[in-house]
């Protein structure tokens, strides 16, 4: 194929090339987003919790992991069953309609945690 000097003809390779990538860059734009799972809310906040699971722990340990949650990891340091009480931190994700149903009391926010056994239900 010739073309004459200072026309501005396109190859069909480079035409299929262009249309090939308008259409990958408009698909790319309507891909809708994930929604979540019927039933399920948006995991989106990370809390703190201090676990018991595969550790030596005391009676203490276990009523009081069992039933807090904290804001912070350096809360969750700072708010133990007892002196010396050394269960690791972990994280978890909640969705942020059940972290604002938990966290809904002002003194929940201020004192960086919350009592599950003092939350209505």
């Amino acid at each position: 194929m010739e073309t004459r000097a200072g026309s501005s003809a396109v190859s069909r390779r480079n035409l299929l090339k262009g249309l090939a990538a308008g259409v990958v860059a408009t698909a790319a734009m309507n891909v809708p987003q994930a929604s979540t799972p019927t039933g399920t809310s948006a995991l989106g906040v990370t809390i703190f919790r201090l676990s018991t699971r595969n550790t030596q722990c005391c009676s203490a340990c276990r009523i009081h992991h069992r039933y807090m949650l904290f804001i912070s990891q350096a809360r969750a340091d700072r708010t133990r069953a007892h002196p010396g009480c050394n269960c690791p931190i972990t994280k978890q994700k909640i969705g942020k309609d059940k972290f604002n149903s938990l966290f809904l009391d002002s003194k929940a926010i201020r004192d960086g945690f919350v009592d599950l056994r003092r939350i209505a239900r």
